[in-house]
């Protein structure tokens, strides 16, 4: 969003090669009404998602192999997940070629939901804002 790249300076110095990319999709046209980049802006480290914790400002493009088009959208899939109790939530970031992946077993990460939040205190696991600002 671009609030998050102005909070981040993006617009005056070289950032990182990853809010470089962001800036990029600025005015990339979206394909539908509705659609949003979806940014991956920081994980809070937890035994879980050890490696991942270095990972920052990335554009989310897929979750389990299904395109995300708004964070209402993953929101859903990873609702879906959790009900019908699939073992694992994959992640693909971009670029759609040698991107990146992350790879977690649901349950695990259930529970690493549930401490990340008690350690940052954090009172639900997800707020979910549908609003514009």
């Amino acid at each position: 969003s671009v609030p998050y790249l102005d909070a981040k300076g993006a617009w005056d110095d070289f950032y990182t090669e990853n809010v470089s990319y962001l800036l990029g999709l600025v005015h990339t046209p979206l394909k539908q009404k509705g659609d949003e980049v979806v940014v991956l802006a920081q994980v809070l480290a937890h035994e879980a998602n050890l490696g991942y914790e270095h990972w920052i400002d990335l554009h989310l493009l897929k979750f389990n192999g299904v395109e995300v088009k708004s964070l209402g959208h993953l929101n859903d899939l990873i609702s879906e997940n959790m009900r019908k109790e699939e073992q694992f939530m994959t992640f693909e970031f971009a670029p759609e070629e040698g991107g990146r992946l992350i790879v977690m077993e649901r349950a695990l990460s259930e529970q690493a939901t549930e401490d990340v939040c008690k350690e940052h205190s954090i009172g639900s696991h997800y707020v979910l804002r549908t609003d514009t600002v």
